[in-house]
């Protein structure tokens, strides 16, 4: 028997490329809009509903919810899209909610905490449409879960640290993208420091990155220590990147990157990879990885580390998450090519159970049958898939198969 996968390499290799062949159009997402009381206009949005989304009718998944939406769009939509592909568990499927601007300044410019109230400032009312309007408009239109990133640039960088310190309950996540800290004579910039330090932050989580927008021939460290305007973005971000550090008794998951290749510009795009991987850290399952280290693992082991991981990331999205049916299948095919069935069983076995409605599950089984010597209960199989969307696989290995039974009667 030839089975499907000869080469680790192969194991686990994204199928996107194929999907986009199949189709005539590639559709990143879809326009919606809905109208805020709190700022009297209409907002746009634009949504990107992962590959998955209409496949599994009950899933639910996180949002990510992105300032300057106009701008980053298509490519967070891209990051993620690669980084949630079968193989590549960096991060969860996301519904992306990408919010692009009316009035900018308005809306996401930090609150002058000597000279304004925040309350009635442009920034809150802005805050009120995200937490009273947009996120319970896209909860009750989208399939999404409580687990919620905020993450903006520049301006909107400033604008997801002043969520953080006023509004830590609204996401769970904050990406705050090389931020305009020196406003208002960096009177927000001490504000911030210290609500960072008064505040409880449990359960929530902070990346912070800055680009290098020093004068040529000046290191992070003179910088620090300069007092010229040039400089000014660079040191206060490191200002406050270092403050935040320091505090210890906030509970808040933090951490910061400095990126000395990229300007104001670039950095977004990278910030988005690194920041998104932080926060999912605990989503990613190198199966790759582990069967390249450990080419003799057992079957039994593999199978109990890949339920244990998908019971934490249940547990971290707080909704049950299956074992990713394609990887399930592959590492079914991976111990059968190794000849051991026992292992291989366990696999299919739980693909079966997670999806019985899937005909590539019933197919890899009558796969797993025919290599056993089986024929009947593969027939099975091989029927149970044609019935439930007419394999055309399992049609071809059912023919094949009841040829070679008739002829041995």
């Amino acid at each position: 028997i030839m089975y499907r996968f000869s080469i680790i390499a192969m194991l686990f290799m994204p199928t996107l490329f194929c999907h986009a062949q199949q189709q005539d159009k590639m559709t990143i997402g879809v326009i919606d809009s809905l109208y805020s009381e709190a700022l009297e206009e209409q907002r746009e949005i634009s949504i990107y509903i992962p590959a998955s989304y209409q496949e599994q009718a009950n899933a639910k998944y996180p949002v990510l919810y992105l300032l300057d939406g106009d701008a980053y769009f298509h490519s967070l939509a891209g990051i993620v899209r690669q980084m949630s592909s079968m193989g590549a568990t960096s991060y969860p499927e996301c519904v992306i909610v990408a919010i692009p601007n009316t009035d900018r300044d308005r809306d996401l410019m930090p609150y002058d905490p000597e000279d304004e109230n925040f309350a009635t400032s442009g920034i809150s009312q802005f805050t009120d449409f995200l937490a009273q309007e947009l996120i319970p408009f896209i909860d009750e239109k989208y399939q999404t879960l409580p687990h919620r990133t905020l993450i903006g640039h520049s301006l909107g960088g400033s604008f997801v640290i002043s969520t953080l310190i006023h509004h830590q309950k609204l996401f769970t996540n904050y990406l705050a993208i090389d931020p305009g800290l020196k406003f208002h004579d960096y009177r927000f910039l001490h504000y911030a420091i210290g609500k960072m330090s008064a505040n409880n932050f449990k359960d929530k989580s902070l990346f912070l990155t800055m680009a290098n927008t020093m004068p040529q021939n000046m290191d992070t460290v003179t910088a620090l220590n300069d007092t010229t305007w040039a400089a000014s973005t660079m040191r206060y971000n490191l200002i406050f990147a270092k403050a935040v550090e320091q505090v210890t008794n906030n509970e808040l998951n933090y951490q910061w990157k400095y990126f000395a290749d990229e300007n104001h510009l670039s950095v977004p795009t990278i910030s988005a990879y690194h920041g998104l991987k932080y926060f999912f850290d605990w989503h990613t399952l190198d199966l790759d990885k582990i069967i390249r280290t450990n080419p003799d693992i057992s079957a039994a082991f593999f199978f109990e580390k890949v339920i244990v991981h998908y019971q934490l990331v249940t547990k971290q999205l707080g909704y049950e998450t299956l074992p990713n049916h394609e990887q399930m299948n592959d590492l079914g095919y991976y111990y059968m090519q190794k000849e051991d069935f026992d292992g291989a069983l366990l696999f299919f076995q739980q693909n079966i159970q997670n999806y019985p409605n899937s005909a590539n599950a019933y197919d890899a089984m009558g796969d797993f049958f025919v290599a056993t010597a089986q024929e009947k209960k593969a027939v099975q199989m091989f029927k149970q898939a044609i019935e439930i969307d007419g394999n055309h696989y399992s049609t071809e290995k059912l023919k094949e198969l009841e040829d070679k039974i008739a002829t041995h009667k």
